[in-house]
């Protein structure tokens, strides 16, 4: 998970229980919930974003090395 969507959810949560009678009803468990979920969301698009990417990579068929050049190869065949 997104780490720090997840400690402000952590620390929002302490917080409640800390200030149990400063909160309004329903608030805590709103603001928890959403930067839970938040921190899930953001995981799950980083994971599609390694697919597309990874996808991506394969279909462009590219060799893995490049050469610019090629030292001390001689053209000629051994045979």
């Amino acid at each position: 998970m997104r780490l720090p969507e997840l400690l402000a959810g952590l620390f929002y949560f302490v917080y409640k229980l800390v200030f149990w009678n400063n909160f309004t009803v329903g608030i805590a468990p709103l603001v928890i919930g959403l930067f839970f979920f938040a921190s899930v969301q953001l995981v799950f698009l980083g994971v599609l974003g390694e697919y597309v990417g990874a996808t991506l990579t394969h279909v462009q068929k590219r060799p893995l090395v490049i050469e610019a050049e090629r030292l001390n190869f001689d053209e000629e065949d051994p045979a």
